[in-house]
C-alpha cells in the first residue's frame, strides 16, 4: 500500500504496533527483564480503556527480538508452560533513543490538539 491511499491517522499518528514497540523499549529501559505477561499488566496501567490486541504484542515482541533489538530466554512454569522473558539489546537501547526524540513532536501535538477538544467541548 502506497503513502497516499493509506488513511490519515489521528491519536499519535502511529500504528498501534508502533507505540507498542515504543512503549516496550521504555519498560525495559527501566528494568532489566520482564516477561511477556508483565507486558500486558503495564499497558493496562495507562488508564483508559485502551490495551494491545494479544497477537499485537506478541508479534511484536517477536518481531523485536528477530531485529536484535531483544534478547528472549525461554522459562519453563509448572510442567510444560513455556514463559518467555525479554531484555533489551544495546541496538534496541539506541532505538529506544532515536524513537524517543522522533516521536516527542507527535506526542505533543496530539496533547495540545486533545487539551484543546477537552477544554472546548467539555467546558
Amino acid at each position: 500500500m502506497d503513502k497516499s491511499s493509506e488513511p490519515k491517522r489521528f491519536a499519535l499518528n502511529m500504528s498501534a504496533a508502533q507505540f507498542v514497540k515504543f512503549y516496550i523499549l521504555y519498560l525495559l529501559t527501566t528494568r532489566l527483564t520482564m516477561y511477556s505477561e508483565q507486558f500486558k499488566k503495564e499497558f493496562r496501567t495507562l488508564g483508559g480503556q485502551w490495551c494491545p490486541a494479544p497477537s499485537t504484542l506478541l508479534n511484536t515482541l517477536a518481531q523485536m527480538t528477530e531485529d536484535g533489538l531483544l534478547t528472549r530466554e525461554v522459562h519453563i512454569k509448572g510442567k510444560r508452560q513455556r514463559i518467555y522473558l525479554y531484555r533489551l539489546t544495546n541496538a534496541g537501547k539506541e532505538e529506544f533513543d532515536v524513537l524517543k526524540k522522533k516521536y516527542y513532536s507527535i506526542f505533543e501535538e496530539q496533547r495540545k490538539v486533545l487539551d484543546k477538544v477537552m477544554t472546548q467541548v467539555y467546558k
